[in-house]
């Protein structure tokens, strides 16, 4: 069986490294975490069995593939740390907002096998949404180890690396705008004149039960929402205020202000 180590063993990283053991693609003696934080370790090797360690390269010797799951400001010094012990038989997936694969090309100075992803939070109870790329030197087998990777936590989407930001700006971010918006609505109904527990409720199970109604009956959103809004009725109304408000051109806005932040990301961040 081929060895995984995870550079990176925080929320996004240990969902990984769950899922591809639930999974059965990896078994936890051939899963390797590197993590700075000793309590950490002690944590994964408790409750996964894995092995982990707090140096860097000694994770990546013997391991076929490397995800590198860290933040993207520490990325230069963290490939400085293990460049001499990355090769080209080596498959780097990478689950860094706005980095994209040629940076890290370019720093390591080799030929070397990137696959970029985009994975969002609810990862974190397998239930994610992923978009997925090759780098230059990435061959069609490569990015299927990242797709078999990354379906161990949600689903999965190929797109072509340019559209990776556009991916960040719509599932990468867009658990946030879920969140916020079940806030507003809470605050809504408080003003409504429910107490904050009782709009809470409401608001969060709406939610999560229009999500599963989209999920099961496999209706467009758009059917789904003419479905339930009558003539003059009360959806209506409150439709046509979203509309009078600029509401859909607020969301076009925010993604892509969160996909122009990206890219800002993959050029700045260094």
């Amino acid at each position: 069986m081929k060895k995984i180590t995870f550079i990176g063993a925080g929320n996004m990283g240990e969902a990984l490294i769950r899922g591809i053991i639930a999974d059965g693609l990896f078994t936890p003696d051939a899963i390797t975490a590197a993590e700075p934080d000793e309590a950490r370790r002690e944590k994964l090797e408790q409750e996964l069995e894995i092995n982990t360690t707090g140096d860097n390269r000694e994770a990546v010797r013997g391991a076929d593939i490397v995800c590198l799951a860290i933040k993207p400001q520490i990325l230069d010094s963290v490939l400085e740390g293990i460049s001499e012990d990355i090769t080209e038989d080596h498959i780097l997936v990478s689950i860094l907002a706005g980095v994209p694969t040629r940076r890290i090309e370019d720093k390591l100075g080799k030929k070397v096998r990137v696959v970029r992803v985009m994975p969002n939070t609810p990862a974190l109870v397998r239930s994610g949404m992923a978009g997925i790329s090759s780098g230059r030197y990435a061959g069609p087998d490569d990015l299927r180890t990242g797709e078999e990777i990354m379906s161990a936590v949600g689903d999965v989407l190929r797109v072509p690396e340019e559209l990776i930001d556009a991916v960040t700006g719509v599932s990468g971010s867009g658990p946030a705008y879920l969140f916020y918006f079940v806030e507003v609505l809470s605050r809504a109904g408080v003003k409504a004149g429910l107490s904050p527990e009782q709009a809470d409720l409401l608001a969060r199970k709406t939610v999560i039960g229009a999500a599963k109604l989209m999920e099961e009956t496999g209706l467009s959103p758009e059917e789904l929402r003419r479905k339930v809004t009558s003539p003059g009725g009360t959806t209506e109304a409150a439709l046509k205020t979203f509309e009078k408000l600029g509401f859909e051109k607020i969301m076009e806005k925010a993604v892509l202000s969160a996909r122009d932040r990206a890219r800002e990301m993959g050029k700045t961040d260094k």
